[in-house]
């Protein structure tokens, strides 16, 4: 016996539970591709969730022992392997003798390690100095 009057009652349950999905897990979640820049200073913490804080900028290796940026900007540049892999393009003021080499912007993910929602104020960049 065929049923028709259900499946208007399960699409509707089905597109109820996709757009719970695509509805941010807390009020201080935000996709990272929504974010356009990020402003980040030395000295400062991350705001944290499920992990603790971290520093807002952590140099790596060799030229941090000479020289310590104060303030990064760093600008969205738009998503590589998917819409939550974002591209960034660091800057900071530094002295003529260095340059700024990598930057690696790192999040806390909301729910989980691999959640494509971060917390709002968790992201840090590890950089280094050439």
């Amino acid at each position: 016996m065929r049923l028709p009057f259900l499946y208007p009652a399960f699409a509707l349950l089905l597109l109820s539970s996709l757009s719970e999905a695509a509805k941010p897990p807390g009020k201080d979640a935000i996709l990272l591709s929504q974010v356009r820049t990020l402003t980040l200073r030395n000295n400062a913490k991350t705001s944290h969730r499920r992990v603790s804080a971290i520093p807002q900028l952590s140099c790596k290796g060799p030229g941090c022992a000479h020289y310590k940026v104060d303030i990064m900007r760093c600008t969205n540049q738009g998503s590589g392997y998917n819409s939550e892999d974002i591209e960034w393009s660091c800057t900071a003021s530094i002295p003529a003798e260095f340059k700024l080499g990598s930057t690696d912007v790192v999040c806390e993910g909301y729910r989980n390690r691999d959640d494509e929602y971060v917390l709002k104020g968790s992201c840090g960049v590890e950089y280094r100095l050439l």
